[in-house]
This record gives C-alpha cells, structure tokens and sequence, in this order.
C-alpha cells in the first residue's frame, strides 16, 4: 500500500537515502519501483487534486529526492501543478525527477525533436498515395488510462478532445496515404507517422535514468514493436558520457549511438524510456517517450536496476542539466536550435 502526504514520517532530517515517489496508475510492475526499491516512499497522488502547502512542507523536510511517477501523457494543466511544485522543490534544495516534462504527446515529440536535430517519423499530407502510413493515438498506449479518467477530471486537467474514440491501444492501423481522409490530419487525437521496418524486424528499447544508458535491441514480428522476450534480444550497457566520447565499445550503430546521446542529454528527463524503429539504411527514428515505463512483475537483473538507480541517487551520475525549454515541457515561446547554444 502506498501513503497519503500526511502519513509520510516527519524526522528532523531528511530520511536516510530513501526517495518520494508520487505516484498515480503507475506503481505495480513499473520499472521505478524495480529500480528504487526500498528506497522508494511510495505516496499515492491524485494529480487531479491541488496539493496543499503543508504538505508541500512535508516532502521537502523528509526527502532529498522527489520523483513524479504520473502515468498521464499530458501534464500542462492538472491541478495538481507539478512544473510548479517541481520549481518550489528545486529552490528549497530538493532533486527533481520528471518535474519539467508537461507533455509528451506524438505530435510534441516530433516537434521536440526537430529542434534538437533528429529525425521524426511524422508524416505529411503530400508523398504518393501509395506508401504506407501508421495511424496512431496522439497519447500513448492509446490514451487508454485517459480514456477512463471521469469526466470532471478531464475537465479539470484540460484534457478534453485529446482521447481518440476510434483508435485503441492495440488498434493502430496501417493505411495507404491516398486512402487518408483530410480531417485525419488535423484531428488532435490521432497523428499519421511514417511506417518503419526492416528485414530483421528488429527495433531498439532504450532506459534511461540520468546519464545511465541501457539499450535493447530486441525483435518483434507485429507492426507494434514490444518486447516479447524474444532469445536474441540483447542488452547494451553504457552512459551519457561514454556515447559522447565514443569509448563504449558497443556494437551497434554509430548513428544510432549518437541519436540516443542527443536525445538523452537535450530532452528535459532524468528517468524513462524510448522506443527507435529503424529501417535497413542506417535511418533511426525515436516513436515515443514514456515517464513510467513499465517492466513486469517478474524479478529483474540486480545489476540493471542498480545501474539505472545510481542515475537518481549519485549525483555524478546524473545529467547535466543543460537542455533549454523545449514543446515537451510546455514552451510556446519563440524556438531557438539548440545546435545555436553555448553552455559552460
């Protein structure tokens, strides 16, 4: 059972080590509990619900660390106010996981990722009628948990026409770009992305948790790439710092080396997931960002959680935060390329 704000212990220092998870939909068989642990202070969080000032108090007298584990693809208006809390923790000295992130839509990654200088599957209107597009809900998983969100809590979290009623989680479709109807591209709910394969039917899974890098390259048969447990799937280990410079030793593609380690550092997320199709040409593009990827039931490999764990606990494992404001996190301003910045 998670706690409450108000069960959490009050000790005249912070509690040893141990980390607040505020968590909604998004605890059993999610990959931060595999990786925290008995680190993890679990407190259940309605996100739907402002959170008071006392107990604000609280978090920030009893834990170093607060990490938000909200399963929700948009975050931009819930009452529960997380890019300002996350701001009111950071002054009073406390360490911030997936504070900043508001929104991680299909379409707001496409965009993020323009402005960082990687490909995005997005497509577009114009091409021949005959290739084949993917049609996908704009929320991830379908906006399945959105889906059964009441409705005064969509209202409430601004929510409102941005769950499909005709694509699921499992019902993506693939369809001629000629066979699109106009109204498809400009609905809100739905985006149309380019349809990437390869003749090994590989595609790559990659966790990470500050600079701490794990990819996976894994194989599925179905044009929705999960992984199944396939026996040739494989696990990379690495870090931000060694993919910069070049010193990892993996054997995996350059490219695809190099577009996680622009990704990873410019991209406002200390801990989560991504999912990289690819075709046979050496072409790689990023399909979605999850916040609270999930992992099983199942025990995992020690070593692989205490990697990804030390991404949050060990400060010199986490990243440099020198990414700027980017449409995931909420910026509506004039965009600037990050390749035109200068940081110390």
């Amino acid at each position: 059972m998670g706690k409450t704000i108000s069960e959490i212990p009050l000790p005249s220092e912070p509690q040893g080590g141990a980390i607040a998870v505020l968590e909604w939909r998004a605890w059993d068989g999610f990959l931060l509990r595999h990786v925290l642990g008995e680190k993890a202070v679990r407190i259940e969080t309605d996100p739907f619900r402002e959170l008071p000032s006392a107990q604000l108090d609280s978090l920030c007298d009893s834990f170093t660390t607060v990490c938000f584990q909200i399963n929700l693809s948009v975050r931009n208006r819930l009452p529960l106010q997380i890019r300002e809390l996350t701001n009111r923790l950071v002054k009073r000295g406390v360490y911030v996981v997936n504070g900043l992130v508001q929104d991680i839509r299909k379409s707001t990654l496409h965009a993020h990722l323009e402005i960082i200088g990687l490909s995005s599957a997005k497509a577009t209107p114009s091409g021949s009628a005959d290739e084949v597009l993917f049609l996908k809900t704009n929320l991830n998983y379908g906006g399945e948990l959105e889906r059964w969100v009441p409705a005064e809590d969509i209202t409430a979290g601004g929510l409102e026409h941005l769950v499909s009623k005709d694509i699921g989680a499992y019902h993506y479709q693939t369809v001629a770009r000629g066979m699109i109807e106009d109204g498809i591209w400009t609905d809100q709910t739905i985006v149309v992305e380019k349809y990437v394969t390869n003749d090994e039917n590989s595609f790559y899974r990659v966790y990470f948790s500050g600079g701490q890098i794990i990819i996976v390259k894994a194989f599925a048969l179905g044009i929705i790439k999960k992984l199944s447990g396939d026996p040739r799937d494989t696990n990379f280990v690495t870090d931000l710092d060694a993919l910069k410079a070049g010193t990892d030793g993996l054997p995996i593609s350059e490219t695809l080396k190099k577009d996680v380690a622009t990704f990873v550092e410019l991209t406002p997320v200390e801990f989560g997931s991504i999912d990289i199709v690819h075709d046979s040409r050496d072409h790689y593009y990023i399909i979605d960002l999850n916040l609270t990827p999930y992992a099983g039931t199942r025990p995992h490999d020690r070593f692989l959680t205490n990697f990804l764990r030390m991404g949050i606990t060990d400060p010199t494992r986490r990243k440099a935060e020198i990414f700027l404001d980017s449409p995931l996190s909420g910026f509506t301003g004039a965009r600037q390329p990050f390749g035109s910045l200068h940081h110390d």
